[in-house]
């Protein structure tokens, strides 16, 4: 028969673990099922914290790396620097950075179960049976990435824009700063941009690319050499996923099932950036779905997109992009050096 719990969480990343840490807090009987043998085990992220997601769930000092300032580049390397009083990122060791998430949501009473692959759902009453792991669920969350198997099959919407990002490790050196340097650059990174991180204990280089296009990492590093020497370091790593661009699925959610996080496109249409949307998402939909069972609110899936922050100017700015020569325009001076910096600021430093 198995046992039972009020939710069964699919994916244990940003969205899931936050959901579940938030559902086990309100009393809720939690599990957690993730493919991977153990927390950090393969990253797919650069791990870049903005200060707002800092602000929602606080990570170890240890684990974080403050960067202050951004650098923003054309093809040719010309830049301008943005900096905001008070405002931060942070680098990550993303990996140490999940085992102390996964740590703190178990102490909140969730159970996490690694090594588990989800394999299909039945229902089972007013809930699923989930196959091949004796759990059953009242409520189940798909927090299973990008290429969600819980959309799949339920038959909800799934992921169709996205881009393919890679990066590699570098040993660090001293000289790095506290600098997010990003370069747009569309022979090498056609549809977003590369960059280099700072980070804890290396140097990140990275670049995404429209997925039909080739991540030509070693072309993208030999371009940036000059002003990093990455030649003369030892390369400690690479890691790579793909990052849905296409905002919230329309349809995201069904009778007793949600999608969060990735697999529901709660991703920036033009920063790409979803870790604060997990955190603060995930918990909205484990307090969401808490109320729902408890005959207290409606269905989580309409809470949760109202509170998703579907601004349309980035989706403006992400169609600017995929569509006119910015590069282009900046390199021959068609935008002025004060309209491309308070552009980028916009982008950096406001989650509006």
């Amino acid at each position: 028969m198995g046992k039972t719990y009020d939710i069964a969480v699919v994916g244990a990343g940003f969205a899931g673990l936050a959901c579940a840490r938030r559902a086990a807090e309100r009393g809720l009987s939690v599990v957690a099922l993730d493919r991977l043998s153990g927390p950090g085990e393969r990253i797919h992220t650069t791990g870049i914290l903005v200060r707002e997601a800092w602000e929602e769930w606080a990570a170890p000092a240890a684990t974080v790396r403050r960067i202050r300032r951004v650098r923003v580049y054309t093809p040719s390397h010309r830049f301008v620097e943005l900096e905001r009083e008070r405002y931060f990122f942070l680098a990550t060791d993303t990996a140490a950075l999940m085992r102390h998430l996964v740590a703190e949501t178990r102490r909140a009473g969730a159970e996490i179960r690694f090594g588990e692959r989800y394999r299909g759902a039945a229902r089972n009453g007013a809930g699923f049976s989930l196959e091949g792991s004796g759990v059953n669920c009242r409520f189940l969350v798909g927090a299973d990435g990008a290429r969600s198997r819980v959309a799949e099959s339920f038959g909800l919407d799934r992921n169709r824009r996205l881009l393919k990002g890679v990066e590699w490790e570098f040993a660090p050196e001293p000289g790095d700063g506290d600098c997010l340097h990003c370069f747009i650059d569309p022979e090498c990174a056609p549809g977003y941009i590369g960059w280099v991180v700072p980070g804890v204990g290396m140097t990140q280089v990275g670049l995404a690319v429209h997925r039909r296009r080739r991540a030509d990492i070693a072309r993208f590093v030999r371009r940036i050499d000059p002003l990093f020497g990455l030649s003369r370091r030892r390369v400690t790593g690479k890691r790579g996923g793909i990052i849905p661009i296409g905002g919230l699925l329309r349809n995201f959610h069904g009778d007793r099932v949600l999608l969060i996080g990735d697999a529901a496109g709660m991703v920036s249409p033009l920063t790409a950036g979803g870790i604060h949307n997990a955190y603060r998402l995930g918990r909205l939909a484990g307090a969401a779905i808490a109320d729902h069972l408890a005959g207290e609110g409606p269905h989580p899936g309409p809470v949760v997109r109202r509170a998703y922050p579907n601004r349309l100017w980035k989706r403006a700015a992400r169609w600017s992009y995929d569509r006119l020569p910015v590069a282009r325009a900046l390199e021959a001076g068609m935008l002025t050096r004060s309209v491309f910096r308070r552009a980028a600021e916009r982008v950096f430093f406001s989650r509006e």
